[in-house]
């Protein structure tokens, strides 16, 4: 399962080839995904698949949603992402600085948890963490980080939702060691698409497993 901490949030790191992925190469040396994405143009109230769950993701990313105190409620976030349970904290760090902290693995029929093999307990097939924080400057930063074991859409699916110019990322070797090896096309790839305008800097990361589906979606926004 794919894990990488976002930017306002403090998240759990999980081994995972987006964690060894990185931008060095030149554009020009890299692939891009030819194709736009698809306008999404309402929010799906508790998504029952995971095309569903990507779907509200690119609202969420598109209608600049992370931003918005409306987002952080937690009835709100339970219909977002379709959960049964949520941890929403909210605190002031005493410098002007306000946060807001969301993360959850307690999805409702979407994302089971699964019976560890000879063993009584559980886990989660998926992960979920979001923040926000807004600087005594005014500026603010904020963050989805998005992870599923298996299921996803496959690479063409997941291009429909996201898509537009999207530049595939160049992994790099690690001490940890990396991902299992790749068994489907695109498997184990990460794609990056950077956005600007004005005072506001986005981008979304697209990442897949070894059977080419896809497995992880950040989102990081920085309003200045």
């Amino acid at each position: 399962m794919r894990h990488v901490a976002t930017t306002a949030m403090a998240a759990a790191t999980m081994t995972s080839s987006l964690a060894y992925a990185q931008p060095a190469v030149p554009p020009a040396m890299q692939s891009v995904i030819p194709q736009a994405g698809e306008e999404v143009s309402h929010m799906i109230s508790r998504p029952k698949t995971p095309v569903e769950f990507a779907r509200n993701l690119k609202f969420i990313f598109d209608h600049d949603l992370l931003l918005q105190d409306e987002y952080y409620t937690e009835t709100n976030l339970k219909d977002i992402f379709n959960l049964g349970e949520v941890g929403l904290f909210k605190d002031n760090d005493g410098s002007g600085n306000r946060r807001i902290s969301v993360s959850s693995s307690h999805f409702v029929s979407i994302f089971p948890w699964v019976p560890i093999p000879g063993r009584t307990d559980f886990t989660p097939t998926a992960q979920l963490t979001a923040g926000r924080t807004i600087h005594d400057d005014g500026s603010i930063k904020a963050g989805v980080n998005f992870s599923m074991f298996e299921g996803g859409p496959d690479f063409a699916a997941t291009q429909r939702i996201f898509g537009d110019e999207f530049i595939r990322l160049t992994p790099t070797p690690s001490p940890h060691g990396g991902p299992l090896p790749a068994t489907a096309p695109h498997g184990n790839e990460t794609w990056k698409r950077h956005w600007a305008e004005d005072k506001t800097e986005k981008s979304t990361t697209i990442g897949f497993n070894p059977a080419g589906q896809l497995d992880a979606v950040i989102i990081e926004i920085d309003k200045r």
